[in-house]
């Protein structure tokens, strides 16, 4: 199948975001949703197009990519106010591919990318693996900015999405296949 990123490549100067996926494979590694979906490569924004395949949100938030409200998503409201409370429009975000990324995970097949503000982060972590795994966070704290001895990391809730969780920053975290978490991790006033 021809991309649709490269019949129209010509024409990403001229666009702020992309709207890829009907009939795109969701199940592709982390590499063709970098450069197929996610529009970074080239500096745009992408949405996920979740009629066809369903996406998957997990996945997409570690490319900063949702999904348009629609049916498919019932989780896309409750998810969208998580992000807003964080106040993801003033955050950095790091992803999994770049150096710098201050947190990863110790599971070759769950990612994580990282939305930084000062004293807190919202971490999205997916996995690629066939199987539930538990996969540790590994912290680069200095370059997080975050006191780990002040910080507490929790899942909040949303339906349709995932449960309200706490962990603790050095325990294992499970991770269903083909799904993922969005963390928070702040430090304790």
């Amino acid at each position: 199948m021809l991309s649709p990123a490269n019949q129209y490549m010509e024409h990403f100067p001229f666009i702020d975001t992309l709207w890829f996926g009907e009939l795109f494979d969701y199940d592709m590694p982390p590499d063709y949703w970098l450069v197929e979906i996610s529009g970074i490569p080239f500096g745009l924004m992408g949405d996920m197009l979740h009629y066809e395949t369903g996406g998957n949100l997990y996945r997409g938030l570690l490319y900063g990519m949702t999904a348009r409200l629609g049916r498919a998503y019932l989780a896309m409201p409750d998810l969208w106010k998580v992000l807003d409370a964080f106040g993801i429009e003033d955050a950095e975000m790091l992803g999994y591919w770049r150096k710098g990324c201050p947190v990863r995970t110790d599971h070759p097949d769950v990612l994580a990318t990282v939305y930084r503000k000062h004293g807190k982060a919202l971490i999205a972590i997916a996995s690629w693996a066939k199987e539930e795994v538990k996969a540790r966070l590994q912290v680069d704290w200095k370059a997080l900015g975050v006191d780990k001895n002040r910080c507490h990391l929790f899942a909040p809730p949303v339906p349709f999405f995932q449960p309200p969780a706490a962990f603790a920053v050095d325990d294992p975290i499970p991770v269903q296949a083909g799904k993922g978490w969005l963390l928070v991790l702040m430090e304790a006033h």
